[in-house]
């Protein structure tokens, strides 16, 4: 009798302390938790999923296939920030290797959030600023992607709260995001025909839409012999 009672106050013992370890992770794992982020990107938030997950059911060759493929993605990516720099720097001197290489990362980030076609948003930078962050036109155009602030700043302010003002917006990586998403946002009402768009991104100007399309076509080019010259 005394050793069932000692058993059942074991097993008792064992659960509470079970229970008070559950507990205590509990409160662990949610004082690390990400807060929620009200800054801009105010769109749903996508959990990062891992690169190359382990998957049981995937042999060893199509998983080396799957890797081989990612490596393939990785480095066509990199040779687009690579092309994208280098164009930037050639017509624009006067910027720093670091500050092109971050302006193509920026480029291709905004065109993987929008959908669109960095060659085409690099040679917009090009025609509209020669890659000059912090020029402001006479007409109230500002930055990278010369924003027109009077125009936008509806859209601007409501997409992203902490711009307040024009001069914000001046800064690399929202410049080249808002600029991207007006882009994009008159792309989608010209029936996704490229040259119009341009047309009306520039306020009307024929003339710089055709100059953007030469200089996205030379970028292409550029980038092909980049990657025939790898081979």
């Amino acid at each position: 009798m005394n050793n069932f009672a000692k058993i059942n106050f074991l097993r008792v013992k064992s659960v509470i302390f079970a229970v008070l370890v559950g507990f205590a992770f509990n409160i662990a794992a949610s004082s690390y938790a990400e807060p929620e982020r009200y800054d801009f990107p105010r769109d749903p938030v996508n959990l990062v999923q891992p690169l190359m997950p382990v998957l049981a059911h995937l042999s060893a060759e199509e998983i080396e296939a799957l890797r081989q493929a990612y490596r393939e993605s990785h480095n066509v990516s990199s040779a687009k920030q690579e092309s994208i720099a280098a164009f930037l720097r050639r017509h624009n001197r006067g910027l720093t290797q670091e500050q092109v290489n971050r302006y193509a990362l920026l480029i291709i980030e905004a065109c993987e959030k929008f959908g669109q076609d960095p060659f085409i948003i690099a040679a917009l930078v090009v025609a509209e600023s020669t890659g000059r962050s912090h020029v402001v036109s006479r007409g109230g155009d500002y930055g990278l992607m010369q924003v027109r602030w009077r125009v936008h700043q509806s859209m601007i302010r409501n997409r992203y709260p902490h711009i307040t003002q024009a001069r914000d917006i001046l800064d690399p990586k929202y410049n080249l995001l808002i600029g991207t998403e007006i882009f994009t946002r008159y792309r989608a009402r010209m029936d996704q025909d490229i040259r119009r768009t341009l047309v009306r991104y520039s306020g009307g100007s024929t003339r710089l839409a055709d100059r953007v399309m030469r200089l996205a076509y030379q970028l292409e080019r550029a980038h092909q012999e980049r990657l025939n010259s790898a081979i």
